[in-house]
């Protein structure tokens, strides 16, 4: 075992919690202020100190992050990276499992149990809804997912199913029975078949460190409890800690208040505040010194979350040099938006920075369809994280297939993608259909016509006629009218498919709004076949991609260049989240997006936006109405003057935009 100079190899701060003695320890680190090495460190303090590997646990929430972690104590200690110490370590899921498998038979759970992942799960409510419960809507299979979600919720939450309606899913309140009916199957099921879900590992955690003859043993397992990520924990995982470590009181949580952003998987941000109220003498440590971003960038960052009353006091401090303020700058549109935000990334590529040291972040996914486009007309190769590409997506292929229909009556793989959604017609049935109307040259000869229909399948056919007549006079007329049509007939099957169908939705509307700009079906049609053809380029190296990421799916990760677009009212804060706490947490997210910058941050808006058939002002977040001018460069200190020149092209928020070079207009613009 190699001597290990702890005091000079971490700051000051740092130090102090890695050479801490027993007791309670909440550790505030702020992004970027190394706390993964602190937590590294601690462990090798502990076992430096005598304490045996094998009686400290390190709970994280990644496997990546524990054997990230258990190699480098290997490296301090033994100076290679060969595992020889036997930590416990791993995420609350993982040991979960290794424990049922030693101690499960001891509260009933057998120890060949299977776990099921989240395709096993909606798989097996699939089966129990088309056994069991046709008081379901139409088209119940489309639910499973939903279903899952909401039991998920609930049993991390700690709260009954009618409660998770109610917060959740209000809309699906009327059928509570159902989903409590649905769960005693499931259960019952799961049981028989000796299969555990995800949830039910954490449950189970739960039931092993409660039970009196396990939990007597389990608590005296280990001397020390470590637990990275604590702000992400749910009510299960808390309830887990709080009876580990609550007699011994050798337990050391790390965390951010300020990054907790995730209350719609369960996390609850009371867990971190409350710590040091639950664990007696807890001794509160700040780690406020960042290694990852610029003075201006943190001073920004500061700004920002000083709004929120909910939360420990923190102030982080650059150790990098200062260098250049944040930009923000107001677009007419999103499409200028995009076309200001190409032209720089294409700026800094010709500076010779590496495409993934370069970032795009976004509330939503539907925030950068835009973007999208324009990414692929320039050439640019990009990676999507915390999602599919927008033409990717299941809900915009099935609008677009309702509209290759209505180009091509003859496109099979379109009618069979249509017709699934109504009730009663499947394979068998469309493909019967199609040998009776593949001679007709458009919709208006089918809905003339008067086809052999099955009885089971006679409703839904009549009703995709229905619908057909009413779409069919809008045909010549602008695309994105005919998608917003379309979006009516589609939004109940939307709801029934998807739990994220309010955001889906968001994205159904951007389609439209980016359809608007085409005079005719066909142009729009061959535009989205060029896209999706720019989706199947293969063997990108990522090195050379540019990342496109939801702001949550960045959190834990850095980027030299950021850009954070769309930051409207309608965007950020999301409206779905208006409550109290929901604000708060939105502002956390926002917070989360401007620490992931190391040294360029550009936060872009348009002043305009088309949604719902018409163009509507937008207002700038209100996260950054109140922010004062030095933190921000801007002219004039005004947001709605705000002006920018770069290379060919002038943006001028209140006027007209000028090109300079017409070359740079969007092909689009030649249709």
């Amino acid at each position: 075992m190699k001597k290990i100079d702890f005091k000079k190899e971490l700051n000051d701060e740092q130090y102090n919690v890695v050479s801490s003695g027993d007791g309670a320890k909440l550790v505030l680190a702020g992004a970027g202020s190394g706390k993964t090495r602190t937590l590294v460190y601690r462990v090798a303090w502990l076992i430096n100190n005598g304490v045996r590997p094998e009686e400290i646990l390190l709970l994280t929430f990644t496997n990546k992050a524990a054997n990230e972690m258990l190699e480098r104590v290997n490296c301090l200690i033994f100076n290679e990276r060969i595992k020889k110490i036997h930590v416990w370590g791993g995420t609350f899921h993982a040991t979960a499992n290794r424990l049922l498998k030693i101690y499960g038979t001891e509260i009933g759970i057998q120890k060949d149990f299977t776990i099921m992942d989240s395709d096993d799960s909606k798989s097996l409510i699939n089966h129990i809804l088309k056994d069991n419960f046709l008081t379901f809507p139409k088209k119940q299979k489309s639910s499973s997912g939903l279903i899952q979600e909401v039991f998920s919720f609930s049993i991390n939450s700690g709260i009954e199913i009618n409660e998770t309606l109610e917060v959740k899913f209000p809309q699906w309140q009327e059928f509570l029975i159902e989903f409590e009916n649905v769960e005693i199957e499931y259960k019952k099921r799961k049981k028989e078949s000796k299969f555990l879900d995800f949830d039910d590992l954490l449950y189970y955690f739960k039931e092993l460190v409660t039970n009196k003859k396990i939990g007597r043993e389990l608590k005296n397992k280990w001397e020390h409890v470590l637990i990275d990520e604590y702000q992400d924990t749910n009510y299960l995982q808390a309830e887990i800690i709080k009876e580990l470590c609550l007699e011994k009181n050798n337990v050391l949580a790390v965390g951010d208040d300020a990054q907790s952003i995730y209350s719609f998987r369960a996390a609850d941000i009371k867990n971190i505040i409350e710590f040091p109220k639950i664990f007696k003498n807890c001794k509160i440590y700040k780690l406020e010194k960042n290694y990852r971003s610029t003075p201006e960038i943190l001073n920004l960052a500061n700004r920002v979350i000083s709004e929120n009353q909910n939360q420990f006091s923190k102030n982080l401090k650059a150790i990098l040099s200062p260098y250049v303020k944040p930009y923000l700058i107001a677009l007419n549109d999103n499409r200028e938006e995009a076309w200001f935000i190409v032209d720089k990334i294409k700026d800094f590529l010709q500076d010779e920075k590496k495409p993934n040291d370069i970032a795009v972040l976004f509330r939503a996914g539907s925030n950068a369809q835009t973007l999208e486009m324009e990414l692929n007309k320039a050439g640019i190769s990009y990676e999507m994280r915390g999602g599919l590409r927008f033409f990717e997506r299941s809900h915009i292929k099935d609008v677009i297939a309702f509209l290759k229909i209505i180009n091509h009556i003859n496109d099979y793989v379109s009618l069979f993608r249509v017709l699934n959604f109504y009730e009663g017609i499947g394979e068998v049935t469309v493909k019967n259909i199609y040998d009776q109307i593949k001679k007709f040259k458009n919709t208006s000869e089918l809905i003339e016509s008067d086809i052999k229909i099955p009885n089971k399948a006679y409703e839904g056919w009549k009703h995709f006629i229905m619908f057909l007549k009413k779409i069919e006079k809008f045909k010549n007329e602008n695309p994105g009218k005919l998608i917003s049509t379309i979006i009516e007939e589609y939004y109940f099957y939307l709801s029934l498919k998807y739990e994220d169908f309010k955001e889906r939705h968001e994205d159904l509307v951007q389609l439209s709004y980016f359809a608007s700009s085409f005079d005719n079906l066909k142009y729009f049609l061959d535009e989205t076949a060029l896209q999706e053809s720019f989706n199947l380029k293969k063997n990108v190296n990522k090195n050379e991609c540019i990342i496109l990421s939801t702001i949550h799916q960045a959190k834990g990760l850095e980027w030299e260049i950021v850009f954070l677009i769309n930051l409207t009212s309608d965007s950020l804060p999301h409206p779905l989240c208006v409550t109290k706490y929901g604000i708060e947490e939105e502002r956390r997210l926002f917070y989360v997006a401007i620490t992931r910058a190391k040294k360029y941050l550009y936060m872009t808006y348009p002043l305009y936006l088309f949604k719902y058939g018409e163009l509507k002002n937008t207002e700038i977040s209100e996260f950054i109405k109140g922010i004062d001018e030095k933190f921000l460069n801007f002219n004039q200190g005004s947001y709605s003057n705000t002006i920018l020149s770069s290379g060919d092209i002038t943006y001028e928020a209140d006027d007209e935009i000028y090109f300079k070079n017409k070359s740079y207009l969007p092909e689009i613009d030649e249709l």
